[in-house]
C-alpha cells in the first residue's frame, strides 16, 4: 500500500478560511513551495474545521481538521483509508501549516506586528515569527478579513523557498460531507495504526 510522502506536502506545514457573506467560509487555490519544488492545492474553510485536497504524483489526499476536536484525518481516498490524529501530533502538523505555525507560537515563539501589507488583493497584517536567539521562523501575512493566513514564509528551509500562498479566494456554502469520512473507509487510529471499530 502505497503512503503519502507527507514531508513534501509539508511544511505544507509551515504555513496555509471565508466567504464573502459568512466568516471562516471560503474555498481558494493554495500554492505550496517546499524547496523551490511548486504543488498546488485546495482549501475549503468553515470557520471552525478546514480541509486541503492535493494529488500528489496521482495519489490523490485529503485532510481534514475539526478545530472544535482537534482531530485531523487524513484521506486516502483511493485506499478508502483514513488515519485519525490529533492537531498536535508531527503528522497532523507536517500536513497543516496552520497548526505548525500556531504550535511554534506555542512553543515560546515571539509573533511581532510589521503592518498592513496587501497580498494578492487582500488587506493583511504582516507579522514574524521569532525563536531563540531571535531567529527569525516565519513571515505571516494575515487576513482579518477570512480570519486565515494569506501567505506565510519559512526561513528555516536551507535546501530553498518553503512558502504557502492562497490565491483565487471564492465564496463556498460549507456542507457536511467534505469534514465527514466516507461510507467505507477503514479509520486508523495514529497512535495505534490499528483500525476503530
Amino acid at each position: 500500500m502505497k503512503y503519502f510522502s507527507f514531508n513534501s506536502i509539508i511544511i505544507i506545514a509551515i504555513f496555509c478560511a471565508l466567504s464573502f457573506n459568512a466568516f471562516g467560509q471560503f474555498q481558494a487555490n493554495m500554492l505550496f513551495t517546499l524547496s523551490n519544488i511548486q504543488k498546488e492545492f485546495k482549501v475549503f474553510s468553515d470557520e471552525n474545521r478546514y480541509r486541503y485536497d492535493f494529488n500528489e504524483d496521482g495519489q490523490e489526499g485529503v485532510v481534514i481538521v475539526l478545530n472544535e476536536t482537534e482531530e485531523v484525518f487524513i484521506l486516502m481516498p483511493q485506499q478508502k483509508l483514513a488515519i485519525k490524529t490529533v492537531s498536535t501530533s508531527k503528522m497532523a502538523m507536517g500536513n497543516d501549516p496552520v497548526k505548525l505555525y500556531e504550535y511554534q507560537v506555542g512553543q515560546g515563539g515571539t509573533e511581532k506586528v510589521i503592518g498592513h501589507v496587501e497580498v494578492n488583493g487582500y488587506d493583511c497584517i504582516k507579522k514574524e515569527l521569532y525563536g531563540e536567539n531571535n531567529q527569525l521562523l516565519y513571515t505571516m501575512w494575515h487576513s482579518e478579513e477570512y480570519g486565515f493566513p494569506i501567505k506565510i514564509v519559512s526561513h528555516i528551509d536551507v535546501a530553498g523557498t518553503t512558502e504557502m500562498e492562497l490565491k483565487d479566494i471564492k465564496s463556498w456554502t460549507p456542507d457536511e460531507a467534505s469534514f465527514k469520512i466516507p461510507d467505507g473507509y477503514t479509520i486508523m487510529d495514529q497512535k495505534t495504526m490499528m483500525p476503530e471499530h
